[in-house]
């Protein structure tokens, strides 16, 4: 009789993760069964139900949209769909199973600095001031932590509640995105504690760079950046191209964070193609330095500060453009449609911001908006139901 090796609860997490990842289509479905990864992984996959708390729109199996109204008892997933994943795939020899799965192994020699670190975040309203701040979104915040001679980052979810979902999106573009050079490499992750843990990337957002970090971006970086775009879209790589999203160092040039996999079930969008991307990034160079914090007012010293970082962002613009032009050959069909749009609107920004007189005007424009909004504010209600 052969012995078989017991699986893993990290193993059968990452299991059940890549197929509800790849085969259950509606997000509330998906949401549950992550809510209830824990304890799924602890014995044999059953069929999965529960009970609607609104009402829900699904797809039958002949594809035909079906109302499930609230309250009603409905199966997510089965024993059976389950087992003809793992055969179609291969069980645990396929990429996306063993990437999570090495992922999730990984995370208990973090945990212990993890566990210290949530412990000196316990009151939300101090994160941004801890010394090892580097960053934060909608939902998360990022440290960075030292373990032996290296540093890492740390994603930590905003707030007490944790979404297994939101961490298992990150799993899944981690595994497309192994080892390629200036995307994000997540090396540990926990669905229970909502953390993710990541190679720290040289660098700064390109939102809060100076004046001559921008100057010193290099025909040679620039062309980095292009090639991981086009690996990022041949590998399904879905890269959200918001200006945090961007890091920028001197040595290392452009890295990428916060990339997911475009390629899981229920995603009414289709892959990113090369052209949306390189045309989306464009936009974020475009507004490289630009990120210095709300300013209520601009004054006349801001429109200046400004245009200086406008003219810097243009010429790395044309630069990039030639860039891509030339590896027209390496990749078919490039379109250079929406990089020219940006380069156009740049050059009128340019121009804007270099004339007196269109400033003096937007600048008494927004005083006079300013006055209106106080104006406004002062109005009492039963003066504005007067009105009406």
């Amino acid at each position: 009789m052969v012995e078989t090796t017991p699986k893993s609860p990290e193993q059968v997490q990452a299991q059940i993760a890549a197929f509800t990842a790849e085969r259950v289509e509606h997000y509330q479905d998906s949401k549950h069964i992550f809510r209830n990864l824990g304890g799924l992984a602890l014995g044999e996959m059953q069929d999965i139900t529960r009970t609607t708390n609104s009402t829900e729109y699904h797809r039958d199996e002949n594809g035909d949209t079906i109302r499930l109204p609230e309250g009603t008892e409905h199966t997510v997933a089965t024993s059976s769909e389950y087992a003809d994943f793992l055969r179609s795939v291969g069980g645990q020899r396929y990429e996306a199973i063993q990437g999570r799965a090495e992922m999730l192994g990984e995370y208990s020699h973090f945990k212990p600095s993890i566990m210290a670190l949530r412990t000196e975040l316990a009151d939300p309203e101090k994160r941004k001031g801890h010394p090892n701040f580097l960053g934060n979104g909608s939902n998360a915040t990022v440290f960075s932590i030292s373990e032996g001679d290296k540093k890492y980052a740390v994603r930590v979810p905003n707030g007490r509640a944790t979404d297994p979902s939101l961490i298992d999106s990150h799993l899944a573009g981690a595994v497309l995105g192994k080892d390629v050079p200036h995307l994000e490499q997540i090396v540990a992750a926990s669905y229970e504690d909502g953390v993710t843990v990541a190679e720290l990337m040289p660098g700064k957002e390109i939102g809060q760079l100076t004046l001559d970090e921008i100057e010193g971006i290099t025909d040679e970086q620039l062309g980095e950046l292009v090639d991981t775009l086009a690996v990022a879209s041949e590998r399904g790589i879905e890269i959200d191209p918001k200006p945090s999203n961007f890091l920028y160092d001197s040595e290392a040039g452009y890295g990428i964070v916060d990339y997911h996999s475009s390629k899981v079930a229920g995603k009414n969008s289709k892959d990113q193609s090369f052209n949306e991307i390189i045309g989306w990034t464009a936009a974020s160079i475009n507004n490289t330095g630009l990120y210095d914090g709300y300013r209520t007012e601009l004054t006349h010293e801001d429109y200046s500060h400004d245009l200086e970082f406008m003219k810097a962002n243009l010429g790395v613009l044309e630069r990039y453009r030639s860039v891509v032009e030339a590896k027209a050959s390496e990749a078919a069909q490039i379109d250079l449609t929406e990089i020219d749009k940006i380069i156009t609107t740049s050059k009128e920004r340019v121009d804007n911001y270099s004339n007196p007189e269109w400033v003096a005007e937007r600048i008494a424009q927004e005083q006079q908006w300013r006055r209106q909004r106080e104006e406004d504010a002062k109005t009492p209600v039963s003066d504005t139901l007067d009105l009406m």
